[in-house]
């Protein structure tokens, strides 16, 4: 008999790692991308956003999402409505209502990370990344 894990378990996998993330996390998995053949570099973390080449051939990869894919950040809601009843029951009334907006108007998009290797002779030479979202959890020692 197979065992089955709670939905909002699984969940709450994701949101618990999120909350490990930091930045030397983050810097920790770059650094161990350093000497990487440029294939595995593409293998590991994907097709580059873009790529620069400078005048005295060095080349640089740029990669503009990578980090935590953090959860959507979403704010709460304050109403109040009015009205007035018809019929055999007379009567106004006045309403007050919360909750959550998951409309796009107040969702705020995770913080961005934009990581750029240098490729010298092949391999990845060294990185440097930038943004708010530039956050993981350390890789396993």
């Amino acid at each position: 008999m197979t065992r089955r894990r709670p939905a909002a378990l699984s969940l709450l996998v994701p949101l618990a790692l999120a909350a490990c993330a930091t930045a030397a996390g983050f810097d920790a998995r770059m650094r161990a991308l350093v000497g990487l053949e440029e294939a595995e570099l593409v293998r590991a973390i994907g097709i580059p956003d873009g790529e620069y080449r400078t005048p005295d051939g060095r080349r640089f990869l740029q990669y503009e999402r990578l980090g935590v894919r953090g959860p959507v950040q979403v704010e709460p809601v304050f109403g109040l409505g009015f009205g007035y009843g018809f019929g055999g029951w007379r009567g106004t009334g006045v309403g007050v209502g919360t909750g959550l907006a998951f409309s796009p108007a107040y969702i705020h998009p995770p913080p961005g990370c934009s990581v750029t290797f240098e490729i010298a002779g092949g391999r990845v030479a060294g990185y440097t990344w930038r943004g708010g979202g530039c956050v993981a959890v350390p890789p396993p020692a």
